[in-house]
């Protein structure tokens, strides 16, 4: 039986369940510590540590100083080499964007309270996808200045609303979601705000309850443990860092809108989310805004660059995307939910959009989460 030693810099009940779900099948003794006990711990003896390496040197010289076998579950110090399971942070920034575009965003922002390598590769993947989308760059503020209360709120300021600000993890998100409510901005309205982890502690009991990228933190911890075995093991190491892409965005009400400057445009997106069920087209959309159909059509190729009918169709298959994942809902109630004449011309929609039928998409999803 190996002894193992998990030694996380900040403790994560995901990571520490993927860590112990491995280990129970590989036969460990698992050994729990925290940066609490580091110093309980110097005479400890055994075959591996998984660690999350941050901040902490005193943490990082106890782990060089043990000198077994060890894997890292963080980027956040470059300068160790230990083999890595981690996020692909870069793949996170790309999926917040990919989130903010299908909502009809067009202007966007960074806020993160700190400047380390994670934030940096979450913003990387951000702008970076922002840009290959045809979008400008976010506006960014990080570090000291997003600490400073008076400096945060002067920024929203310059910032053109309806805008997308995607934060570094759920505690930004929160804090600033309370700022922009306490100073009278409207969210998701002025600022759809998204942030990482999933947490459903800070994201299901905020008053406005916030979106998240899901961080697939146990997995990380699970993949983490089988290498770290595979290493104790003997075998050879087949690559320095493994990344294991987030699984998603949950949505919720801090992002849950459709944004377009135009305010025609905005008013017939919400008619048509407070219309889904019926069987509504471009001309009763226009006939309840009192504009002529070419005028909308106009209005919304100008604003989202494409025209009402798609986004119609757009609507319809998120909202029925939504109830696919987070409801037992049959095919035959989200057809009817969501505007569709029956269950088959659901079927070949959702497929025509999502490449697979709405059964094999809910499947898929639910093996995966």
């Amino acid at each position: 039986m190996k002894n193992v030693l998990m030694l996380l810099n900040s403790y994560d009940t995901d990571t520490h369940k993927g860590i112990a779900g491995a280990s129970k099948e590989l036969g460990w003794n698992l050994h729990v510590g925290t940066l609490a006990t580091l110093r309980s711990l110097k005479k400890w003896k055994g075959n591996g540590i998984i660690c999350s390496l941050g901040d902490s040197n005193e943490l990082v010289n106890f782990v060089t100083q043990a000198n077994v076998s060890t894997v890292n579950l963080s980027l956040s110090r470059k300068e160790i080499t230990y083999p890595c399971v981690t996020a692909d942070h870069v793949c996170i920034g790309n999926m917040a964007a990919e989130h903010f575009c299908n909502f009809g965003h067009s202007n966007f922002a960074w806020f993160s309270n700190v400047k380390s390598h994670i934030a940096q590769l979450r913003l990387q993947g951000f702008e970076d996808k922002l840009l290959k989308q045809g979008k400008s760059a976010p506006s960014a503020l990080s570090g000291p200045k997003a600490q400073d209360e008076g400096a945060v709120l002067r920024w929203l300021e310059t910032l053109k609303r309806p805008c997308a600000i995607f934060t570094f993890n759920d505690l930004n998100a929160a804090w600033l979601l309370n700022l922009c409510l306490d100073n009278g901005y409207e969210v998701p309205k002025d600022f759809a705000i998204l942030g990482v982890d999933n947490d459903p502690l800070i994201c299901d009991y905020q008053i406005i309850p916030l979106s998240s990228v899901n961080h697939a933190h146990e997995r990380i911890g699970y993949e983490g443990a089988y290498l770290l075995d595979e290493i104790m093991n003997g075998h050879p190491l087949k690559e320095m860092i493994r990344l294991i892409e987030p699984t998603g965005v949950t949505l919720r009400d801090s992002t849950d809108i459709y944004a377009a400057s135009d305010p025609i445009v905005q008013a017939a997106i919400e008619y048509i989310l407070s219309h889904l069920r019926k069987p509504i087209g471009t001309i009763e959309i226009a006939d309840a805004l009192g504009v002529s159909r070419r005028n909308l059509e106009i209005r919304f190729q100008e604003s989202l660059n494409c025209s009402v009918h798609k986004k119609l169709i757009e609507v319809r298959l998120k909202a029925a995307e939504h109830m696919l994942v987070n409801t037992d809902r049959t095919i035959e109630d989200i057809a009817s939910l969501t505007g569709f004449c029956h269950a088959p011309h659901l079927s070949h929609t959702f497929k025509n959009a999502f490449g697979l039928p709405p059964r094999t998409y809910r499947k898929n999803h639910l093996e995966t989460v």
